[in-house]
């Protein structure tokens, strides 16, 4: 992902999660102790219990677990409670710090009862408030109002529809941790519904583990098209794109396979908008400069950089980060000698500046 969002957005409200958790605790203790079923709402930590004592759906699902777990031998409602440890070290995991079973690994029994259990506390997140509160927290901190998966898609204000909110380990596999904030992450729709959908983000399309980025403890990444080769690209004209990413690592990759993003990049953004930028450029170059043309390659690539500087003061605005990268590579081009591309730019200048001196 091109950035990360502020850890504390999870650690500021994640209760709802910490809370089930401390519950299940109890909850495995007394089966443990041959005790009965602990009281409702008495099993529910006294700073939470306000919030919770009237869902009774919460209370039920954990009837029903608690009835299920007594069937069980010690050495599985163990391996219960160290997947709830487990499902939750969500830094590690991405890290491959650790590992962790997913729900299949579980008694056949407990399965269904687990996801039914933890996907009901997801749904709480909403009536409670700590789905908005993560939400506007996260679009309050960040400078850009974009999906950082991709760099494209506009965040909208906390006040209107809600953005989509991805398990980033899918719920499917990795229920213990649905309602965990450290494993929900606000994502574009594109990128949550046309993408990454239900992908296991620790694991590849072959099972094998793999790194991946953690959305709350993350540094941004950079974008180099300085590798593409001009006029080698569909037409004749759009270059032949080459995406270089900056740190170049397994998360990367990661990102980029689940994601699909140097194909989404080309398609979508890089070959649709290079002409109009070219114009873009011849546009910017008008209003900024005197009306001379650029008399040598020099001068052009001073322009272009010019161009760039003020390229980046956009940041993530309106997709520039890729405009910009795509001006660093003709920039870089120009001062290598590509007197084909120095007459496809400096005639598009021409061209703009004889416009104006028309009207």
């Amino acid at each position: 992902m091109l950035f990360g969002y502020p850890i504390q957005a999870v650690t500021s409200n994640n209760w709802l999660h910490e809370c089930l958790v401390e519950i299940l605790v109890s909850v495995h203790e007394s089966v443990k102790t041959s005790q009965g079923p602990p009281k409702w709402p008495d099993i529910v930590p006294e700073q939470n219990r306000g919030a919770l004592q009237g869902r009774t759906g919460l209370r039920d699902r954990l009837l029903d677990y608690h009835k299920e777990l007594l069937g069980l031998a010690q050495p599985e409602r163990d391996q219960i409670m160290q997947t709830i440890v487990d499902q939750n070290r969500i830094a590690d995991l991405l890290s491959m710090q650790c590992d962790c079973k997913t729900i299949s690994d579980l008694p056949s029994n407990m399965q269904g009862l687990v996801s039914e259990l933890f996907h009901f506390a997801f749904t709480l997140l909403t009536p409670l408030g700590v789905r908005d509160a993560h939400y506007e927290l996260i679009y309050r901190s960040t400078q850009y109002h974009v999906c950082p998966f991709c760099g494209c898609e506009y965040f909208d204000a906390p006040q209107s529809r809600r953005e989509a909110l991805d398990h980033y380990l899918p719920e499917s596999e990795y229920p213990f941790a649905a309602a965990n904030l450290h494993n929900l992450v606000p994502m574009g729709n594109k990128c949550n519904s046309r993408y990454k959908i239900a992908q296991d983000i620790l694991r590849d399309k072959d099972g094998r583990r793999r790194k991946a980025f953690n959305p709350y403890s993350h540094t941004n990444v950079k974008i180099s098209l300085d590798n593409s080769v001009p006029f080698a690209g569909k037409d004749g004209q759009i270059p032949s794109w080459v995406i270089d990413f900056e740190p170049d690592c397994e998360e990367v990759s990661t990102w980029n396979e689940v994601f699909q993003i140097r194909d989404r990049y080309v398609r979508d953004v890089l070959d649709d908008l290079f002409k109009s930028w070219l114009n873009d450029f011849a546009n910017w170059y008008r209003s900024v400069s005197t009306p001379y043309l650029p008399s040598n390659a020099s001068e052009l690539t001073d322009a272009i950089q010019r161009y760039v500087n003020y390229l980046d003061e956009y940041g993530f605005k309106d997709r520039v980060f890729l405009k910009a990268a795509t001006f660093r590579m003709l920039q870089r081009q120009c001062q290598l000698g590509n007197q084909r591309l120095v007459k496809l730019i400096t005639g598009i200048v021409i061209a703009r500046l004889r416009v104006t001196s028309s009207v």
